[in-house]
């Protein structure tokens, strides 16, 4: 609970939400990761006996009486109402940070419900939100669907930026024979490594710092937003790297001349060229409408098993329904051999630490659809008898 910081700390109090089966999900996976005293993980969901699971050690059930612990039932309306009647605890939490980050799945009850209701205290409250949400697979039918948009209209309402995964796409890119649990186990890990890579952004201390200030201004930007991420090793070309980077299928189908705002997070090791260093500026200047705002972070990792790696978030990019919305639309799962030759363009996947499918898969899957932990428990009793 930000123990060690107070309100002069030099690094931005980040507060990631894990909302619904789907979310709570997320948030176990980013425990295990490497964060800073200044990111606080908090898993919230109607479900008593799965919040439980959860291996986070912020834990907020909401709407005890409204659902009495057993879930949403795939009612957005009903995990609106949990929400509401848990406002005074959600408010709470939120006020604790600087900036908030909330994820979950749209298209069930808990997610679709209870989310756009916490974008909408933490606006009243004056408090920056990114979401990161995931739209359903088709086979989960029509219905989940119109919900899951219906969701995110609501969600873009409130939120300063909304980042989208369609996991329609990312079932495109996975081979036909993989599992349904390694399916949805794949949806959360993008997940788990978007919402680490924007935090990493922020909250790390580099020799250019990127600060809380420079990170609203640039996600304050109305429209659509993207990003890219592309790593370089020793002798290779930057300005290779930095096209990769902005030709990132993250950043696909998305005008990038009419951004009109950017962030860049370069990771380097010390033997990193000024030269090197001013080309990434320039040439984001070029691509960018002149008077986008560029900020440009740097930090050192001498231990690092390349020359550098770049990240870039842009924002304010216009488009016909000029929303603020990030779409993830053709996330394409790393090859197994040789990913690190010379320049490549990498997905998130590649850009953070991966993560190895564990023990809990089923857990994702079943999650992700919203089945209530005591109905599991019941049917599986069922089915050894």
């Amino acid at each position: 609970m930000f123990d060690l910081l107070t309100q002069n700390s030099p690094s931005p109090r980040i507060a990631v939400f894990g909302v619904g089966g789907c979310g709570c999900n997320t948030i176990n996976q980013l425990s295990q990761s490497p964060f800073n005293d200044n990111v606080l993980l908090i898993a919230v969901n109607t479900d008593a006996q799965s919040l439980q699971a959860s291996q986070s050690s912020t834990r907020l059930q909401i709407g005890i009486e409204a659902t009495k612990g057993l879930g949403a039932g795939a009612k957005p309306e009903k995990g609106q109402a949990a929400a509401q009647e848990s406002e005074a605890q959600i408010k709470e939490l939120i006020e604790l940070a600087d900036i908030i980050f909330i994820t979950g799945g749209m298209g069930g009850g808990t997610g679709t419900g209870a989310i756009p209701f916490m974008a909408s205290v933490a606006a009243a409250l004056n408090k920056p939100l990114i979401a990161v949400v995931t739209t359903p697979f088709s086979f989960e039918g029509q219905q989940r669907n119109l919900l899951a948009n219906k969701g995110v209209d609501k969600l873009m309402q409130h939120a300063n930026a909304v980042i989208v995964l369609p996991n329609d796409k990312l079932a495109k890119t996975l081979d036909k024979k993989v599992s349904l649990v390694n399916a949805f186990f794949e949806s959360n890990r993008i997940l788990q490594d978007v919402l680490l890579g924007l935090t990493t952004t922020i909250s790390q201390s580099g020799l250019i710092n990127i600060d809380l200030n420079d990170f609203i201004a640039v996600v304050n930007h109305h429209g659509r937003a993207a990003m890219g991420v592309a790593k370089q090793m020793p002798g290779a070309d930057i300005q290779v790297t930095i096209n990769s980077a902005l030709k990132n299928p993250l950043l696909e189908d998305v005008e990038l001349t009419h951004a009109k705002g950017a962030i860049v997070s370069v990771m380097a090791s010390e033997n990193i060229e000024l030269s090197q260093y001013n080309m990434i500026g320039e040439t984001l200047q070029q691509q960018l409408d002149p008077s986008a705002l560029v900020i440009i972070g740097l930090t050192i990792v001498p231990e690092l098993d390349c020359e550098l790696e770049l990240m870039v978030i842009a924002t304010g990019i216009q488009a016909a329904t000029d929303q603020s919305v990030i779409i993830m639309d053709d996330v394409k799962v790393p090859p197994s051999t040789d990913r690190f030759a010379s320049v490549e363009l990498l997905n998130l996947h590649d850009f953070l630490k991966e993560k190895s499918v564990g023990s809990n898969d089923d857990n994702h899957c079943l999650a992700e659809l919203d089945v209530p932990t005591y109905t599991r428990n019941l049917n599986q009793k069922t089915a050894g008898q």
